[in-house]
């Protein structure tokens, strides 16, 4: 609604300003009452509105996605001649002996027709408007510049429950099922999973955003996977993590221990991410993604006490469960949870006013070498890789019990939920971390030839069951680094090279997808204003791609070369946005997945 407001302001400065010309010949009584209210009201809208939305806007238009708009530089630079214009005659006045008053009256006057001018053009490309007339700039200025139709589903939860309205109780804290599965807890307290929502300083500056610039009504879209408990209690953001009245450093405290703090003194307090009841409540899943899931949250069998919280009861909870576990079992355990399907619930993405898809894991997966039911030795749901323990670079199934006096278990799945983000919770967990880690470097090869002096290098994705990367846009860096040196030891070839202000130089081989507005231009961190996919350079499952670059003659053989296929999880340009307002964040680290050296005679 924002922009709607400012579109009213810019209209009542006009046609108020318009009322004072000597052409309308308006009663006194009026005028005054008009010159008042143009006067000061065009100084109070222009302070406290206009000039704060238009550094938001040129903040977020040039800044973050890079787009410089031809129509709007020449709003902003009309806008400042009435501003000072404007500015002068109120100080100063147009007594008529004063050449500058004389000026600025006419700049005014006349430059508020060139101010409206072009702001229409401006506006012209929110609404996709063909032709300007003399009618619809005027019209055009009481539309806003987006909104949601009611037909449009932001989320795709369905409480089975029958609930229109959940309480923080209904969410069983995590915390209790600290108390008999401790490992699997200390698992998922440092992993992405857990830290999903108010933890994460990158998800809650894009959920602002996503504010910022669709409404309040467009984060229940973010919320409905990173933070369903939110959505469930009709709550219309994700707040900051509070303890004790203070919000905590969210980045470095290990193993959950704010939440298990605030549950020690708050035990009814709303549990934020994605907890262990909304994965294990979950009674059905569809792939279409966009939280395409069926939670039953109230209509669970529970054990006595199950919800309590003093000690004692507490006790005896425990206890009458360790005597029957069945009932707990079969409550929070389900076969689809060992399905692709389950996951695709949330790792698919769509635009929910366009359809378009923005990120399509689940259906990269599907058509992947490694959806082969008939063949069970093949056929790798997502839970066999990112759910299963990883030792020195290998798969090797975790044994033991996941349960306190359970039954001891030949391949535990494991909560770290390794994956592409190894940084955030490398912040809190080197075992975390080191999880990740070890399954993306499982992921590609590196071959490298040189012929006719052109050096060809081959990239294969060996090891995941998706496009290399995956994910939302271009959030994710894989590039190739290459050093080509000749005999002498002199480099003869470089790309790949981040600059100083750590941005991956021009010119570079990225393997990523880039978004596209209706016009073309990068969509920045805005994805959900995707229409046009500008690239699509991800290696698909089980797919090698070739890239050539020509040695500049002569070459002194024998040439050494030198390739590295690096990661990183986001650029630099958005860890950037993110540390204003997040500074005591550390800038993700370049991560080298696999290298290869050869030398050419």
């Amino acid at each position: 609604m924002k922009i709607l407001y400012i579109n009213l302001d810019i209209l009542f400065m006009f046609v108020s300003g318009i009322l004072l010309m000597n052409y309308f010949s308006l009663q006194w009584s009026y005028f005054r009452v008009i010159e008042f209210l143009h006067i000061f009201g065009s100084v109070v809208l222009t302070l406290f509105f206009v000039l704060p939305f238009l550094y938001k806007h040129i903040y977020e238009s040039m800044i973050i996605m890079k787009h410089k708009s031809k129509s709007g530089l020449a709003f902003a630079f009309v806008f400042v001649f009435l501003l000072v214009s404007g500015t002068y005659l109120f100080l100063i006045g147009n007594r008529g002996g004063d050449i500058y008053g004389i000026v600025s009256y006419y700049i005014h006057l006349y430059g508020s027709f060139v101010l409206l001018f072009f702001f229409a053009l401006h506006l012209r490309k929110f609404f996709a408007v063909k032709k300007i007339t003399a009618v619809l700039p005027l019209l055009l200025i009481f539309f806003p510049n987006y909104a949601y139709s009611s037909s449009e589903k932001l989320t795709n939860i369905i409480f089975t429950d029958g609930a229109k309205h959940h309480h923080s109780i209904d969410w069983t804290n995590s915390v209790t099922c600290k108390a008999c599965h401790p490992a699997i807890f200390q698992q998922w307290a440092d992993s992405n999973h857990r830290h999903l929502a108010d933890s994460n300083p990158y998800y809650m500056v894009l959920e602002n955003l996503a504010e910022m610039d669709r409404g309040k009504e467009f984060r229940q879209w973010c919320m409905g996977c990173h933070n369903p408990s939110a959505v469930s209690m009709h709550q219309e953001r994700t707040t900051h993590f509070m303890q004790d009245n203070m919000m905590p450093e969210p980045l470095f405290t290990k193993a959950s221990q704010n939440l298990i703090n605030t549950y020690k003194n708050h035990p009814n307090r709303l549990e934020q991410g994605v907890s262990c009841i909304a994965c294990h409540r979950i009674v059905d899943a569809k792939s279409m993604g966009n939280s395409s899931y069926s939670l039953n949250l109230t209509k669970r069998k529970k054990y006595l006490y199950e919800d309590a919280h003093t000690d004692m009861k507490v006790w005896i909870s425990q206890k009458l469960i360790n005597a029957k576990p069945q009932i707990h079992k079969q409550e929070y355990m389900k076969p689809l949870y060992k399905k692709s399907q389950y996951c695709a619930s949330c790792h698919n993405e769509f635009l929910p006013h366009s359809g378009k898809k923005v990120v399509s894991t689940y259906e990269q997966w599907k058509e992947s070498p490694y959806n082969n039911p008939q063949n069970p030795k093949e056929h790798k749901d997502c839970i066999d890789c990112h759910m299963t323990y990883m030792k020195n670079g290998k798969f090797s199934p975790l044994q033991g019990h996941s349960t306190l006096g359970g039954q001891s278990k030949k391949d535990i799945k494991v909560h770290y939920f390794a994956g592409g983000n190894h940084f955030l919770s490398g912040l809190k967990n080197k075992e975390n971390e080191s999880q990740s880690l070890q399954l993306l470097k499982t992921s590609a090869k590196l071959d490298a030839d040189i012929e006719n002096n052109v050096l060809f290098v081959g990239v294969k994705n060996v090891g995941a069951g998706h496009k290399l990367p995956t994910g939302a846009a271009d959030f994710r860096e894989l590039w190739l680094d290459i050093t080509v040196k000749d005999s002498q030891g002199k480099t003869v070839f470089s790309s790949g090279k981040l600059n100083k202000e750590g941005e991956i130089e021009k010119g570079s081989v990225i393997f990523n997808k880039v978004f596209g507005d209706k016009e073309g231009n990068p969509v920045g961190l805005f994805f959900w204003r995707y229409e046009k996919l500008l690239k699509d350079t991800r290696i698909p499952a089980g797919k090698r791609v070739v890239n050539r670059f020509l040695l500049q003659k002569p070459l002194r053989y024998p040439l050494h070369v030198e390739i590295k296929l690096n990661f990183r999880i986001y650029p630099q340009w958005v860890t950037n946005i993110v540390k204003a307002a997040y500074p005591q964040l550390p800038d993700p680290p370049v991560i080298t997945l696999t290298h290869l050296e050869k030398s050419f005679d």
